[in-house]
Parts: C-alpha cells; sequence; structure tokens
C-alpha cells in the first residue's frame, strides 16, 4: 500500500494521474505544505495513518509537493517500523533541483529551524516538469536562483548555458528547462 501525502497546492489532475498510474491500495494524506506545520505535530499525524493502515516496512509514503512536503514525509518515513519506503515527487524548482537531492528530511521547532530530522534517502526521485506549469512565475525564478548558484560554484560551462539560455529555462522550454534541473 501507499500513501500519498499530498501539498494542498498541487492540482487534483496531477494527483489523479499518479494514484491511477500505482497498482497498490492508495491512501491520501492532503496538508497545507507551510512552514508554520513543518512540525511533529504533522509527523505524528502522518504516523497515526501509517499506523492505523497497517503500513509494513515493505510498503511506501510518496510525498508530492516541494521541500517542506518531502522534508515532513521522508521525515515520517524514517520513523515508521525504523524506515520503509519512501519515494519524493519534487513540484517546485526548488524542490526538484535543491531539497529532494541528499536525503535531508525533518521539522522546525519553537527554538528553530529543521533542528530535527534524519538523512532518509528516497527510492525514488521523479521529476516531471509538468508539474512547473502550474507554479506561480515567482517559484520559477526562485528556483532559477538555486539552478544559477549551482552553476557559479560548480562549472563554468554550464554557467555560460545558463546565462545563454536563461529565457527559455524561465519559460520552461523544453529541452533547456530539463538540462537545467540534470546539470545543476
Amino acid at each position: 500500500q501507499c500513501l500519498l501525502l499530498i501539498d494542498n497546492n498541487v492540482p487534483n489532475k496531477m494527483i489523479s494521474k499518479i494514484a491511477r498510474s500505482l497498482k497498490k491500495k492508495i491512501f491520501k494524506f492532503k496538508f497545507d505544505a507551510s512552514e508554520k506545520n513543518k512540525n511533529l505535530n504533522y509527523v505524528n499525524k502522518i504516523l497515526q495513518v501509517l499506523l492505523n493502515k497497517n503500513f509494513s516496512r515493505q510498503d511506501c509514503v510518496i510525498t508530492i509537493g516541494g521541500g517542506i512536503t518531502g522534508d515532513v514525509g521522508g521525515f515520517a518515513a524514517s520513523l515508521h517500523k525504523r524506515g520503509l519506503n519512501f519515494v519524493n515527487i519534487p513540484t517546485t524548482l526548488l524542490a526538484q533541483v535543491d531539497s529532494s537531492i541528499g536525503g535531508k528530511t525533518g521539522v522546525n521547532t519553537k527554538e528553530g529551524k529543521n533542528l530535527i530530522g534524519s538523512f532518509y534517502q528516497p527510492k525514488m526521485v521523479i521529476i516531471d516538469t509538468e508539474f512547473l506549469k502550474t507554479l506561480p512565475k515567482r517559484e520559477i525564478t526562485c528556483g532559477y536562483g538555486e539552478i544559477f548558484k549551482h552553476s557559479l560554484i560548480l562549472n563554468k560551462n554550464f554557467f555560460k548555458y545558463l546565462n545563454e539560455n536563461f529565457p527559455k529555462i524561465l519559460n520552461l522550454k523544453s529541452p533547456f528547462i530539463e538540462k537545467a534541473i540534470f546539470e545543476s
């Protein structure tokens, strides 16, 4: 069985497409993915679903949303029965190039951001640029900023590529957006 942990901002048609592709029993848990809700309370709510539906270590949590969704869902997956399968489907450009990489999961506390968490690698990260078409321009610009930062640090040729193609990338033109994501 699979628990789909879904950011409320993800369009229903995209969720339906994912659900239809799965050959398992599916439960859905939607939440308002915000810094305010990135906490142990929400992790506990997810764990209660996993416990009540008798999820085993062979079952999975699939997160569908931005970085907060992946952080909270991945952390819950790491805790349930000492770790069950975790699949991350990042839906923002920033999550696709940053937070979905490296297995960082966790939550905030009143003492600070990301103070409780674990490193828990997803079994798979699925990046679909169709999600990006549903986002406001500001979200694309923020993600592009992270890509640009990576190019400054890592690769002069990639920096040149971004500089030459940034209008196409910001307008999500293929194959430019895909190259920007996978090179960063």
